[in-house]
């Protein structure tokens, strides 16, 4: 009887994906076509897109299993329904609290242990709840975990700081971009228009003020800077904080865009710049470098491991170095140019293969079989 390892699939079979959505998706297709000695078993909830199921289930089974919230799904109906598996892996910084069944954790990062310390927070007094059960279940699912997987080497410093637990159960499993790396840069032909992208989330630990502020520092060009991903109910605030910086004329908001179009601005801005004040992988930046843009990046948590030897870290304190990085950009075509290969050199060092061999590797730990034992 092959071993059952039971997966919480819930956010890789929505539809759009983020974050922890798009790294179950992914995994789980890169594991479709490897020689496994266990079969996996996909558990989704009622907010699943029907394609994307029935895509797994081309190579899976899946169920979908319903609760009123999303509390009572993690701790009654997953586990009842998952109680015959030899495994459960906990993709989302969250498993069983209950039960007896062995688990791997797929930790992405211990960031609610920094709001408010590292960076400041405001969470709607809702998330108060949610935020106390979250951290208070990893504080028992850590140390009984078989294995832990985590994004980059920066997040299992910070697991084994903040959680405690054995370092040689921590396993590093990067992630990777969305998108086919580009085979070469795309190359500017004059009279384009010009402009540098960022992403729009108003969470005071994306930063999006240490770009306004940096980008407010670069006079006499006619840049603008394009602000993707901004929420109907934060655009007043957004509004505001561009006014603030007297940017109204050079810089353009928008709502929440396809991944294709994402793609396509990707690959046509000047620069990324993301200076994110803690991540526990980066996903947009590397996204960003896959399609060869250069990226201007925080010099702080997982990033600088991200971005390795391409892109320039900044200081997000530090207005004139990312003004001045902006502008060499704009008046360096060759300099551009060289940061525009060195981000594509990089992502190749990235993929979704290699995250499933990884995963592979820990169920196969987990399970109690050695690597490659058929």
């Amino acid at each position: 009887m092959r071993p059952v390892i039971a997966v919480d699939a819930r956010y890789g079979l929505r539809s759009p994906r983020r974050g922890v959505g798009e790294y179950v998706y992914q995994v789980m297709k890169a594991l479709k076509d490897r020689d496994r000695p266990y079969d996996l078993v996909l558990y989704g909830d009622a907010s699943h897109d029907a394609a994307t199921v029935a895509e797994m289930r081309q190579w899976y089974e899946v169920r979908i299993v319903k609760a009123p919230n999303f509390f009572l799904w993690e701790q009654s109906a997953f586990p009842r329904a998952s109680a015959a598996a030899d495994l459960v892996h906990g993709t989302a910084n969250i498993a069983p609290l209950w039960g007896s069944v062995p688990q791997i954790l797929t930790i992405h990062d211990v960031i609610e242990w920094h709001r408010g310390r590292d960076f400041p927070s405001k969470i709607p007094m809702r998330h108060h709840l949610s935020r106390f059960y979250r951290m208070n279940a990893l504080k028992r699912l850590a140390p009984r975990a078989r294995e832990i997987l985590t994004v980059s080497h920066h997040a299992k410093a910070d697991i084994l700081e903040v959680l405690g637990v054995d370092p040689d159960r921590i396993q590093v499993s990067p992630l990777a971009g969305k998108y086919p790396i580009r085979q070469e840069p795309r190359t500017q032909t004059g009279g384009e228009p010009r402009y540098l992208l960022t992403l729009g989330a108003l969470d005071p630990r994306k930063n999006l003020v240490a770009v306004l502020r940096g980008f407010a520092a670069v006079k006499g060009h006619d840049l603008v800077l394009r602000v993707v991903g901004v929420e109907e109910r934060g655009r007043a605030a957004l509004a505001a904080l561009v006014k603030s910086y007297g940017l109204e004329s050079r810089v353009q908001v928008e709502s929440m865009v396809s991944d294709t179009v994402l793609q396509g601005l990707y690959r046509d801005a000047l620069a990324f710049i993301y200076l994110s004040r803690y991540e526990g992988f980066g996903l947009p930046l590397l996204e960003a470098m896959s399609q060869g843009c250069p990226v201007i990046y925080a010099n702080e948590s997982s990033l600088p491991e991200v971005a390795g030897p391409a892109g320039v870290a900044c200081s997000p304190h530090d207005k004139g170095a990312i003004a001045a990085e902006i502008l060499r950009l704009a008046d360096d075509p060759d300099y551009r140019w060289d940061q525009q290969w060195a981000g594509l050199r990089r992502a190749r060092d990235f993929s979704w293969d290699l995250t499933a061999v990884k995963t592979h590797e820990g169920y196969m730990r987990a399970l109690g079989a050695k690597v490659g034992e058929r």
